[in-house]
């Protein structure tokens, strides 16, 4: 299963109703008539089931409604199996406070289930003070309760009090129990209860990492996830809370896929499951699966129409997304159902340090500290946020605090360990992520950078005055020859284009693998492109030629792409719209639209199908169509040629500057360009309806090039190569923007030997061309041969830069430089091509014993 189809609601639930509104009366027949069941596929009952048996299995699946219609049959509601079940589903639909007055009745109240269900509700709603009470009463009766002494510790912990949660949880571990030693001896644990079994599990867990026992100890990891598999696989299949406890312990260690394919598997065995479905919405928002998200919003409401949990989920779609206004409306709402919702709050805090509002901010944190003392989530909220936007320092901070106080919490170690690789103090990422590997030596991120960490200690470095390069000297020994002179050559153009200069000298790592690389970006071995930058940190596969990269590729255009990152992320203290920053890239490129982008931007500007500026960043970040990437990339740069355009390039300069200091983009956009972003779109598209107006990709002219196109290709098969030029330059004439006009007018001067001629339109092939370097060669052939040997070994340098691996390129340059009398670059050509030629040696020799 793909990591980004970790969710599919839709083809694991059906549509259900709303909940209609129950009143609480004393006959349940007057609260049903309202009442409709849930639109889930009916259950197959076997014949021997009692009406009570049905209302059991209808709740425990989700059908929440049907079980209380079918609890309706029953005369007597007052036992305690009735009202379990009937607050069981009272409580999923929303309705708590008569879930709780039916708990409370006489008669049941005082039984074990009954208050300890009572408990659960109570936490749930964040009385967790009432909570453990509850509970510790239990515990006092029923000492030996595994589903009390869970709840208890569970709840303890929840509401921040650690210790007396630690504590509780050693109650799993005492004699004559000792099920966590026996786990760590290696042992089996001798349960044949699927919900006891997974109770138990769950508290070693939090035991475990509480106490450090995951530390050292390689088989406790499996031995742990086993008690789930063992629960659900051998003692009761149909036990999908075993499933959920496992999918809650492969995210706690960062194994997203494993706990996907989990809940997925739950789902199906209850889809009304509020954990369930909020689990499956935080993976969907990790992996900016947005309407995934808001599918399981839509069915946590489906359940219960005033969900905090759906209320929480939306909270950080909207957050991920970057629309923290709208994340507060909705948290407010939240809040006012619970004061006192601590998560609620901490959203709250992190939507304001997404919002640059410290003061805010602070007093959030204070309002938590003074419910929760202590308390480290909301630190952790806000970490994250800031951590998104790339505010390095302050993120740091705030994960510093929270590990300060949860210092067993390995995720806030790992947290910070990733922002700090992204920041390039590698030093502090090493040591922050040892540290959270022997807690948890069992996090697949962690690992993943940690053997990152350690593939880097390896590279050679070479240091220029504003870079470091970092480079595998073995498998990629060309690279420095190269890269630290280009970049030293670009620096001051483009800081000069944007007035600033980074402070501190910028990273450049060069991985010899794609998955490498990736790791070094996302974390996972996983992303469609060759260069990214974290602002400080600029990360590039090889650009050359095997099974793990992506072949060659103008590392240099990548290069200067990836620096003007780093620039504006610096000239903005990393607050730059994301589609601004990648259109100001492609703007530095210096070059003119490419091939595919001419006839993908002309449709998408006839159907109407632009990005707003509201949602073109999620073009980048989660496209829903294959070419929206691309789409998000070329719009961005035109809207900056637009820009610039139209309003010069000190508004582009004055909108950077009001970005770092925190402005929103409407307020940017209203305060500069004089105008709402929604202004903006209109006008935008009027600007893109006038540029492709002479493109000819319309109807009309569609048709005359088709005619042309074929007569040319007709004279140029009988080699009437002077017809044949007429009919391409009038095809060029009314299509400017296509590439293939440039292929044939250039073959057909080079036909008829006319070699300058052919050059205009080379040098165009070349300069648009990324991945294939002979058009670049061509030129520089042409320029040898007409002795023009510096402007050769300009053309022959490009096809170098497309292709650094391509030993005929090296010698063609290395040529042009003795006739140009260019000492400097001939000796480097005189250094690269032995070593060139010893490197595909040994890469040949490899390749025949098959390593």
């Amino acid at each position: 299963m793909s990591k980004h189809a970790v969710i599919l609601i839709a083809a694991c639930l059906s549509s259900s109703v709303s909940a209609a509104g129950l009143s609480d009366q004393a006959i349940p027949g007057k609260w049903l008539k309202e009442y409709q069941p849930e639109s889930l596929p009916s259950l197959k009952h076997p014949a021997y089931y009692k009406e009570l048996d049905k209302a059991k299995v209808e709740a425990f699946s989700g059908r929440y409604r049907q079980s209380l219609l079918t609890l309706a049959k029953i005369a007597d509601v007052t036992t305690v199996d009735t009202v379990l079940i009937r607050a069981t589903s009272l409580h999923a639909l929303g309705k708590s406070e008569i879930a709780l007055k039916i708990l409370a009745a006489e008669g049941v109240n005082t039984e074990a289930r009954v208050a300890m269900k009572r408990a659960e509700i109570l936490a749930d709603l964040g009385q967790s003070v009432d909570a453990i009470a509850t509970l510790a009463a239990v515990l006092k009766d029923h000492p030996d309760s595994i589903r009390g002494r869970f709840l208890h510790a569970h709840t303890l912990e929840s509401s921040g009090h650690v210790e007396e949660a630690k504590s509780a949880f050693e109650w799993f571990n005492a004699e004559p129990r000792q099920y966590l030693d026996t786990l760590k001896a290696g042992g089996e644990l001798k349960i044949d209860d699927a919900e006891e079994l997974t109770y138990i599990g769950r508290a070693l867990d939090r035991l475990a990492t509480l106490t450090g026992a995951y530390q050292n100890n390689e088989s406790l990891n499996n031995a742990m996830l086993n008690l789930f598999v063992k629960a659900y696989d051998q003692l009761d299949r149909s036990y999908w809370p075993a499933h959920v406890a496992a999918a809650e312990y492969c995210l706690s260690h960062d194994d997203t896929k494993k706990a996907g394919d989990e809940l997925l598997i739950a789902v199906k065995q209850n889809p009304g499951d509020a954990r369930i479905l909020e689990l499956l919405g935080r993976i969907a928002i990790d992996t900016f699966n947005f309407d995934g998200a808001d599918a399981a919003v839509d069915e946590l409401r489906n359940v219960n129409v005033s969900s905090v949990r759906a209320d929480l989920l939306e909270s950080r779609n909207l957050l991920q997304q970057r629309l923290p206004e709208q994340a507060e409306i909705t948290l407010f709402r939240a809040l006012k159902r619970q004061p006192k919702n601590i998560d609620v709050m901490s959203l709250l805090a992190a939507s304001a340090a997404l919002r640059l509002n410290d003061d805010r901010m602070n007093q959030l944190l204070k309002d938590v500290e003074a419910i929760d003392p202590g308390n480290a989530t909301a630190y952790f909220e806000v970490a994250e946020q800031l951590g998104a936007m790339r505010q390095y320092p302050r993120a740091a901070a705030m994960y510093k605090t929270a590990i300060e106080r949860a210092p067993w919490w390995t995720i806030a170690r790992n947290q910070l360990g990733l922002l700090y690789t992204q920041s390039g103090d590698e030093d502090d990422a090493r040591a922050t992520l040892e540290t959270a590997h022997a807690m948890d030596p069992f996090n697949l991120s962690t690992t993943n950078y940690l053997r990152l960490l350690d593939d880097l200690a390896t590279f050679a470095k070479k240091e220029t005055p504003h870079f470091v390069l970092y480079y595998d000297a073995q498998r990629d020994p060309l690279i420095p020859e190269y890269f630290a002179d280009y970049l030293e050559a670009i620096h001051a153009d483009v800081c000069k284009a944007f007035n600033h200069e980074p402070s501190v000298k910028t990273y450049i790592e060069v991985f010899p693998t794609h998955d490498a690389f990736s790791v070094r970006t996302t974390g996972s071995p996983w992303i469609g492109t060759v260069g990214a930058s974290t602002g400080r940190v600029i990360a590039m596969v090889s650009p050359r030629n095997g099974e793990a990269t992506l072949g060659t590729f103008n590392w240099a255009a990548v290069l200067r792409h990836e620096y003007t990152h780093t620039v504006t992320l610096s000239a903005t203290d990393n607050r730059i719209a994301h589609w601004m920053t990648e259109g100001l890239a492609v703007w530095q490129e210096e070059a003119p639209l490419r091939w595919n982008w001419v006839p993908m931007l002309y449709n998408a500007v006839k159907e109407e199908k632009l990005f707003t500026l509201d949602n073109i960043t999620w073009g980048f970040v989660r496209p829903k169509k294959p070419q929206d990437r691309q789409m998000a990339y070329a719009q961005s740069y035109w809207i900056i040629q637009h820009i610039v355009e139209t309003h010069g390039r000190e508004a582009m300069l004055q909108m950077l500057e009001l970005f770092r200091n925190g402005l929103s983009q409407d307020e940017v956009f209203t305060r500069v360009l004089q105008k709402t972003t929604k202004q903006f779109d209109i006008d935008f598209k009027v600007w893109t309806q006038q540029q492709i107006s002479t493109w000819g990709y319309d109807e009309e002219t569609g048709k005359q090039y088709e005619i042309l196109r074929d007569l040319a290709e007709k004279y140029l098969k009988n080699k009437q190569y002077d017809q044949a030029l007429n009919a391409w330059q009038e095809i060029q004439k009314i299509r400017p923007m296509d590439e293939l006009p440039h292929k044939r007018l250039a073959g057909i001067h080079l036909a008829k030997k006319e070699p300058d001629k052919a050059i205009e339109h080379l040098k165009t092939l070349a300069k648009m061309e990324d991945k294939d370097n002979r058009w670049a060669k061509r030129v520089a052939r042409i320029y040898r041969d007409e002795k023009r040997f510096d402007e050769g070994a300009e053309s022959a340098l490009l096809a170098v830069y497309t292709n650094p691996y391509d030993l005929d390129a090296h010698k063609l340059l290395a040529e042009l430089y003795e006739k140009a009398g260019n000492q400097p670059g001939l000796a480097r050509e005189q250094r690269v091509i032995p070593e060139l030629e010893k490197w595909i040696e040994e890469n040949r020799k490899r390749s025949s014993l098959g390593e």
